[in-house]
């Protein structure tokens, strides 16, 4: 029974010992005393390593795995249309030369080595300005494996181009891309592809940026044809949704509140021309400083921009508040007594003309005795003259009646014929010079009533303005803003 169960036991207790062995071998490599043996094999390594030839020159191409861990994204500029990456910029490859049996481990060597190594010549195309960090050294690793397997490793900074459509800006979202390729292999003399698919780029999702979020990223690998040959170009495609929050603190609302404060002048009295003027002119001036603010912080592009389109919506209203008042202020104190001199030219002149025809037919209508003859027909008028001038007689009505040459007022106790004629007017009646006198002080009164009923300006016209732009004004700018809202947040 003994020889039975003696012979595994035989090869267990050899397994054993030769597991020691191998784990003293290892634990010898690793200690100081082995350094001589590592040395020896990174030495066999590089001897006759030739750092001009790619691996497996004039055979199959390199393939190169990609990864990416992305540490921070610091700035997004729409200025410079552009934004500022550090990473960790991982390539792994396979260069048989570099292969070794002698020892079981990974050797991680001095970032030094690098330059006497073959390296793939990647580029990004989209790079502005990008430098490798050196504090306290150079951040780049350097790690071979047993099957010739090279890791190399970068901690850098990009900053890439990102070609921006700003006409929602600031509603807006955008797409930036890293896009990554060799610069001189073509796809004969190296292949390269994400290591680990989607899982190849990652701390994206752990980033907070101030201004913006990151709703999307993909990985995309597609072949690019130029004269010089095709290529693989590996790209890191990111979208972001700007944060509205910080530009309705800073550019709306106070947008709003101005806007809104451009209306205080409608409930201003229309004769107060300092304070309507000031706060018209203060408001246009503080949405003009707002909008050349805003300008400073974007490029120069030809097409107008959703912020664009608001803060000239607002600066629109603001303008035309101030247009308001100059209108009422144009009706009262302009156009009113432009009119008023016109209307009163006009009726001097015909008043004017009035009196010397009536002094005309004065002259023509003198009786031997120095008397003036008038007709029914025209003390008829001369009554109904003296009737309608309320402003300078007595309201009631009154007629004339006469006894011989003289003449005086009475009650009016009949009314006129069905021809039109008081029946106590003869065809021809004297009447004195003392009578004509007085109807050309009446004349001159009726002037004097009509200009001062014209210099009394139509109070009720101007009041009506500013009440109909109480109510236009908040309307229209509501309004404005659902139009605006709905189409640019949709």
């Amino acid at each position: 029974m003994s020889r039975k169960y003696g012979f595994p036991s035989s090869l267990q207790l050899g397994l054993y010992l030769i597991g020691c062995v191998q784990c003293e071998r290892v634990r010898g490599y690793q200690s100081t005393g082995n350094i001589s043996v590592v040395k020896e094999i990174v030495d066999k390594l590089l001897k006759g390593y030739d750092v001009r030839l790619r691996p497996d020159f004039g055979g199959n191409p390199v393939t190169v795995g990609m990864s990416i861990h992305i540490s921070s994204i610091d700035q997004i500029s729409e200025v410079n249309m552009d934004y500022t990456i550090t990473m960790y910029f991982q390539q792994s490859w396979r260069d048989k030369r570099l292969a070794y049996s002698d020892l079981p481990l990974n050797l991680t060597l001095d970032n030094r080595v690098a330059d006497q190594l073959w390296l793939p010549d990647t580029y990004f195309l989209n790079d502005k300005k990008s430098f490798l960090h050196g504090v306290t050294v150079k951040n780049r690793m350097i790690r071979l494996h047993p099957d010739g397997t090279v890791l190399y490793g970068l901690r850098i900074t990009t900053t890439a181009a990102c070609m921006m459509d700003l006409r929602r800006y600031p509603l807006d979202q955008q797409n930036c891309t890293l896009e990554i390729e060799s610069y001189g292999y073509t796809v004969d003399d190296i292949v390269f592809f994400w290591q680990g698919n989607n899982s190849a780029v990652t701390g994206m999702e752990m980033l907070e940026l101030p201004q913006f979020t990151i709703i999307e990223q993909r990985l995309v690998t597609r072949e690019v044809v130029f004269t010089t040959g095709s290529y693989l170009r590996l790209s890191l495609s990111f979208r972001i949704k700007r944060n509205i929050g910080y530009f309705i603190l800073q550019t709306y609302m106070p947008s709003i509140l101005i806007t809104i404060l451009s209306w205080v002048s409608f409930w201003i009295n229309y004769d107060a021309s300092a304070a309507r003027v000031a706060l018209g002119v203060t408001t246009v001036l503080t949405m003009t400083t707002i909008n050349t603010h805003l300008r400073e912080t974007l490029p120069k592009i030809p097409y107008v921009k959703a912020i664009d389109v608001y803060l000239m919506g607002c600066f629109v209203f603001v303008f035309l508040a101030l247009l308001e008042y100059a209108f009422v202020n144009y009706i009262f104190f302009g156009r009113g007594p432009r009119q008023q001199k016109k209307q009163s030219e006009r009726l001097s002149k015909a008043n004017n003309e009035r009196q010397r025809y009536e002094e005309k037919r004065m002259r023509e209508q003198v009786d031997p005795y120095g008397n003036i003859l008038l007709s029914t027909l025209e003390m008829n008028n001369e009554l109904l003259a003296t009737d309608m001038m309320s402003s300078v007689g007595d309201s009631r009505n009154s007629v004339l009646s006469f006894e011989g040459s003289g003449i005086q007022f009475r009650k009016q106790l009949a009314s006129r014929d069905g021809f039109g004629h008081h029946p106590t007017l003869d065809r021809h009646v004297p009447l004195t010079h003392h009578a004509a006198v007085r109807n050309r002080a009446n004349c001159r009164l009726r002037r004097r009533s009509s200009k001062l009923k014209l210099k009394i300006p139509d109070l009720a016209d101007v009041s009506t303005i500013d009440k109909w732009s109480r109510i236009i004004f908040p309307i229209t700018f509501g309004f404005f803003n659902l139009i605006y809202w709905l189409y640019y947040v949709n």
